[in-house]
């Protein structure tokens, strides 16, 4: 399975509008935004090296959902969305968007939200452990032995 950053956006994305169809997921803000919405922004993320060709990703992301402005108890109706993202992304269920392969969960931590000028940000984190492909380094070209041997 090929695991990318891109990937994971956009399986979150994915698991979103299973839970909200119709509801628009944005990678970043258009002039043709429509309302209600989620966009998703990768936030800084690290990567460390462990042993045995592992890396281990930690990436961060921020949903935010965003409604129409002013609306009647808009802020409790945010509070019911943060409520029903903590139960869905308690797990991402990660795909590499190829059909012969199946979703892989990637548990997720420090899941926080608040709501931020009538938005409401759900931040949370992934970390994971990438096994990096093993570069078989196959000989090119072989130096000639000119050594004399005495006998």
């Amino acid at each position: 399975m090929i695991y990318s950053i891109g990937r994971v956006i956009s399986s979150v994305a994915l698991m979103l509008g299973t839970k909200w169809p119709g509801v628009p997921v944005y990678g970043s803000p258009t002039a043709a935004t429509h309302f209600p919405c989620f966009f998703i922004f990768l936030m800084p993320s690290t990567i460390s090296d462990q042993v045995d060709k592992v890396d281990r990703r930690d990436i961060s992301l921020d949903v935010v959902y965003v409604q129409q402005r002013d609306l009647p108890d808009a802020e409790a109706a945010l509070w019911e969305i943060a409520d029903q993202l903590d139960q869905l992304l308690d797990v991402v269920w990660y795909t590499d968007g190829t059909e012969d392969t199946e979703s892989i969960p990637l548990h997720t931590q420090d899941r926080t939200y608040s709501i931020e000028d009538q938005e409401l940000h759900y931040k949370l984190r992934i970390p994971a452990r990438v096994h990096q492909p093993v570069v078989e380094v196959l000989m090119q070209t072989m130096e000639e032995n000119n050594v004399e041997v005495e006998g």
